[in-house]
């Protein structure tokens, strides 16, 4: 079975895919792919992606689950200049992460996603995991210094703080404001 994705219309991707999934949970209380139709959702702008969360089974969100928090705390860890604990890493040596459970071939205006198993969507998120953690974008990443904010971004600039400026930046001042105001 097969998914024609386009590729027309593909949305300008800002941050990293390895990023943007450990940024699924941006705070305690707010988890982005917590159900199976956030998680797909949450992937359309990824077209590998999206065609094969619709084929994975509802008991690979768990698994799925697990890697993003293991991705976050890797990612948090070398942001902060920390060497990641090894148990979290174990993903990079999971069985047929070499190998491809699926097959993406060219098709009209896109590609197309063949043969996806139900351990696919792990894959390719921690295929990107890997690819990030191995790439020179890494020596870029930072983690918002945002109050309560658990996300991390890529930034070659050294004194960006936040995320988000008009986010979590404007909370942090006007936090700052209010203790000056005091």
């Amino acid at each position: 079975m097969s998914q024609r994705i386009s590729l027309v219309g593909w949305p300008s991707m800002t941050e990293p895919l390895a990023v943007a999934f450990a940024n699924t949970r941006s705070s305690a209380g707010r988890d982005r792919i917590a159900t199976v139709d956030r998680l797909r959702a949450w992937a359309r702008p990824w077209p590998a992606l999206a065609a094969c969360v619709p084929r994975m089974p509802a008991g690979e969100l768990p698994d799925v689950l697990a890697l993003r928090d293991a991705t976050q705390t890797v990612l948090h860890r070398i942001a902060a200049g920390e060497s990641p604990p090894a148990a979290e890493l174990e993903f990079a040596t999971w069985p047929g992460l070499a190998r491809a459970e699926f097959r993406v071939r060219p098709a009209a205006g896109g590609v197309a996603v063949d043969d996806a198993g139900p351990e696919a969507v792990r894959q390719l998120l921690s295929r990107a995991v890997v690819d990030f953690l191995l790439g020179q974008q890494l020596t870029d990443l930072r983690r918002c210094e945002g109050g309560g904010c658990h996300k991390v971004f890529v930034s070659a600039r050294a004194d960006r703080r936040w995320c988000d400026s008009r986010v979590c930046g404007n909370r942090a001042r006007v936090a700052a404001h209010a203790r000056r105001s005091r």
